[in-house]
């Protein structure tokens, strides 16, 4: 579902209708009403889509290279904190600019 990105992806929701649009536009991504609700809409990618996913890289070294030796709780600690970081510090800019 398009709206679950916005919680998956912790972003605005209009940045998600962007890029989705953008998708759509390129023949990646093609937008699906939901059966059960008219109004939500699945993503599926095409087939053009899939092509360019299935050139894309296996990047999961990326991963083994910084987290290697790390434990789970370690990593998801990190991932609170800068997340609660990130978020006091947008709320602070946010602040500065009204």
């Amino acid at each position: 579902m398009q709206r679950e990105l916005v919680r998956l992806f912790e972003i605005e929701r209009a940045t998600v209708s962007i890029v989705i649009g953008s998708l759509v536009r390129k023949g990646l991504v093609e937008q699906i009403p939901d059966t059960a609700d008219q109004r939500q809409k699945l993503l599926r990618l095409t087939p053009a889509g899939k092509a360019l996913w299935d050139e894309l890289p296996d990047l999961g070294f990326i991963h083994d290279a910084a987290f290697a030796g790390f434990s789970e709780d370690d990593i998801n600690t990190t991932v609170r904190v800068l997340k609660a970081a990130t978020q006091r510090l947008n709320e602070r800019m946010k602040g500065e600019r009204t």
